[in-house]
């Protein structure tokens, strides 16, 4: 089961509760190969934070943004 909260839309923006750095969509994540335009929602589970490295697995570690 992943560590992401249910009900993320396709342009929703995670938070990593770890060191705070924000997932956006609309970039991806070059660091981590993942093209802009792929929704949280639809990272690998082998992803991992570009920041601190924490695992996308992790429970509760990244919390959807409000708008």
């Amino acid at each position: 089961m992943s560590g992401v909260t249910e009900g993320a839309g396709a342009g929703d923006r995670y938070v990593c509760l770890e060191c705070n750095y924000v997932y956006d969509p609309a970039k991806g994540d070059k660091k981590g190969g993942i093209p802009p335009g792929t929704p949280f929602t639809k990272l690998p589970k082998t992803w991992r934070c570009p920041e601190c490295g924490i695992s996308i697995l992790k429970k509760g570690i990244f919390k959807k943004l409000e708008k």
